[in-house]
């Protein structure tokens, strides 16, 4: 979903750089300069656009570059969203805890990291009820999300969920049955601008 973005910037007369990892890279053949860095690698991607003197970062459809991309428009002075922001939009763990800092509702929750694993589980077993929803907490594009509705399935549940995670976390959340709806909107200097509401299709439980 890269390449209509490097097309149209081509269109508008724009040189484009691109990161990726080199296996897959679909934009490979159509940028300008191709450089074969993970899209997380924030501090090599950064001293190359100060080399290159870039003059604007973005990415599209996906999460797990947006952080980079704040870094380095923070770091250059460029336009784009806080870094501190993209953390918390791309880690559902530092979300749900500003949710709940600003008082919004939310499930509860309880993050599960690879060095506490049996202390969390026990816990999580003492405090919520079934059923749970057990995702990572930095992934997307629902990679490892586990509706569990029995115990005995929640420490295989944790255990993928950390496997994909980049961070080794696992979250687990109460349940809530209900329509599942996106709202996409675009923030431009303090102005919210909703584009598009959409139904969630999804595959149903456990996935």
């Amino acid at each position: 979903m890269q390449k209509p973005l490097i097309e149209r910037a081509h269109a508008m007369g724009l040189r484009t750089l691109c990161f990726a990892w080199e296996d897959g890279a679909v934009c490979r053949d159509i940028c300008d300069v191709f450089y074969p860095i993970s899209i997380v690698e924030k501090e090599a991607i950064l001293a190359i656009c100060r080399e290159e003197k870039i003059d604007g970062i973005c990415t599209i459809a996906s999460d797990v570059a947006a952080p980079t991309v704040a870094y380095v428009a923070e770091q250059m002075g460029l336009v784009g969203n806080s870094y501190e922001a993209s953390l918390k939009a791309n880690n559902k763990h530092l979300m749900r805890r500003a949710f709940m800092d600003a008082g919004v509702p939310c499930p509860q929750y309880m993050c599960v990291d690879a060095d506490h694993t049996q202390d969390r589980l026990w816990g999580i077993d003492n405090t919520m009820s079934l059923p749970l929803i057990v995702k990572p907490s930095d992934r997307s594009g629902s990679l490892a999300v586990n509706k569990v509705e029995c115990w005995e399935d929640l420490s295989v549940a944790v255990e993928q969920a950390q496997f994909v995670s980049f961070r080794h976390e696992a979250m687990v959340e109460e349940y809530i049955d209900g329509r599942e709806i996106s709202v996409e909107f675009i923030s431009y200097q303090g102005k919210h601008y909703p584009l598009q509401i959409t139904d969630k299709m999804t595959t149903g439980a456990p996935h």
